[in-house]
């Protein structure tokens, strides 16, 4: 090993350390432009500027390439540790000579001299880093996203399965039933026609009931899927057909004016659907507001009652249904249902995506 380089010279020993260090050693003023004294040649690395251009402020000052965004809360935290004569470490972005931004981490304390005091500090390039980290955030978002959207087609996969498991049991209970019987009793009828012909039509009167059960059945199934007034009329003439089955006052308010896409049209009048029916089974209401419109670019369906609120997107599988349904149209749900103070439940959908106007 050689021997260690010896000096008393406290000029050769800082412009060794500038040349040393891996960042942009500086001593400046306490202003505004933080005028520098000295600064190492690393800042050239690091903004594109030489460092005699920063040195008295002789081209251009320190301060100009802070981003200004940033400045404020520079100046701020500096002076906040000076004040509280602690030393202060804090992360911004300078604008380099190209135009680029570049993240930096400076750490510094104010010295105090006989008649003034200034800032030693150094200035390190933490832009890789930075730009590791919005890169790891990035991808944690996309990976959150992912499985949320997982989730969500789980539970529409879910909600499908019940779904045809409702229709396959209400067919059975219902219309296939009525069908059956209208079956045995015309095919009753069709052998007694010939020997008693009163007993027959008794029998034809009884399969025309049945029949009208099952059609009655098979309307009021469609209906729950999905209304033919919605598909003709649109989603105001939907709702009005389900809220005139309600056992209490809905009012509705219907400022869409324009049909929309079917899909946005569907969205819209199952959220109203579900609310509604939620308001006037749990939330023991008196009445309820329905509103129709469009605002901030979107369309919106709006469901206000004046029960006993506390509903939540954790109970029961139907709001989050909702949502993964508003999903698939980029929509979103907003509910605010605190206890005694009734439930708002608004559908957004944009419109300049799926919710626009149909021609």
């Amino acid at each position: 090993m050689g021997r260690a380089l010896e000096t008393s010279d406290p000029a050769t020993l800082l412009a060794s350390l500038a040349r040393n260090i891996p960042g942009a050693i500086y001593r400046c003023a306490l202003d505004r432009d933080w005028t520098m004294q000295l600064i190492g040649d690393e800042v050239e690395r690091i903004t594109g500027y030489p460092a005699e251009d920063f040195v008295e402020n002789r081209r251009r000052t320190f301060a100009s390439l802070i981003h200004v965004e940033d400045r404020d809360r520079v100046e701020q935290t500096v002076w906040e540790a000076v004040r509280a004569g602690r030393p202060f470490e804090l992360e911004y972005r300078l604008v380099t000579a190209s135009g680029e931004e570049r993240w930096v981490l400076e750490r510094g304390c104010a010295v105090r001299g006989g008649r003034e005091d200034w800032l030693d500090g150094i200035i390190f390039d933490v832009t890789e880093r930075r730009q590791f980290e919005e890169t790891a955030r990035r991808a944690e978002t996309e990976a959150a996203v992912a499985r949320e959207l997982a989730e969500a087609r789980r539970r529409i996969v879910y909600a499908g399965d019940e779904a045809r498991r409702r229709i396959e049991r209400d067919l059975h209970d219902g219309a296939q039933q009525s069908f059956i019987c209208a079956l045995m009793t015309l095919a009753t009828a069709q052998r007694r026609l010939d020997e008693d012909a009163e007993a027959a039509t008794a029998l034809l009167q009884t399969t025309h009931e049945h029949l009208e059960r099952g059609l009655s059945d098979l309307r009021d199934l469609a209906r729950g899927i999905h209304p033919s007034l919605l598909a003709d009329h649109g989603v105001a003439a939907a709702v009005g057909a389900l809220v005139a089955r309600v056992p209490l006052p809905v009012t509705v308010i219907d400022n869409l004016d324009d049909r929309l896409a079917s899909d946005v049209e569907a969205a819209l009048y199952f959220s109203a659907a579900e609310a509604i029916t939620n308001a006037a089974k749990h939330a023991r209401a008196s009445e309820i507001c329905v509103h129709l419109g469009r605002e901030n670019g979107c369309v919106f369906v709006e469901v206000a009652d004046d029960g006993v609120g506390g509903a939540s997107f954790d109970r029961g599988s139907g709001l989050r249904g909702l949502s993964d349904r508003l999903a698939t149209v980029s929509g979103t749900l907003d509910l605010a249902s605190r206890a005694g103070a009734g439930t708002r439940l608004v559908a957004w959908i944009p419109a300049g995506s799926n919710g626009g106007t149909l021609p």
